[in-house]
């Protein structure tokens, strides 16, 4: 069984190499096209151009980022250097009373 795989995959070796090579060719391609285009209206609109083209990412971007509350601005922006003196070193505890959750307890 692992001879046929190994077999196997020599045999797609080659397939996958070359269609990874095609699809990084691609790319690089469309990349540079992209690049081109972008340098293109840099060098004819100036930076009017480049306004242009930063508007879309920036509107796609605005969606991948949360909008955060106003009201919670505050709080993450203030700087805690120092511990609340408001603050016990240790959380006050509830006390349990262990009886009542015992089996058959009378109440």
């Amino acid at each position: 069984m692992k001879i046929l795989t190994v077999v196997r995959g020599l045999c797609l070796a080659p397939l996958i190499l070359v269609y990874g090579a095609w699809m990084l060719f691609k790319f690089t391609l469309s990349l540079s096209v992209l690049l081109l285009g972008a340098w293109l209206i840099h060098k004819i609109f100036g930076i009017a151009g480049d306004v242009i083209l930063a508007l879309p990412i920036i509107y796609v971007l605005s969606y991948l980022v949360p909008n955060p509350r106003m009201g919670n601005i505050a709080n993450k922006l203030t700087f805690k250097g120092m511990p609340d003196s408001k603050l016990s070193v240790n959380p006050k505890m509830k006390i349990v009373d262990i009886k009542s959750y015992r089996r058959r307890a009378k109440q």
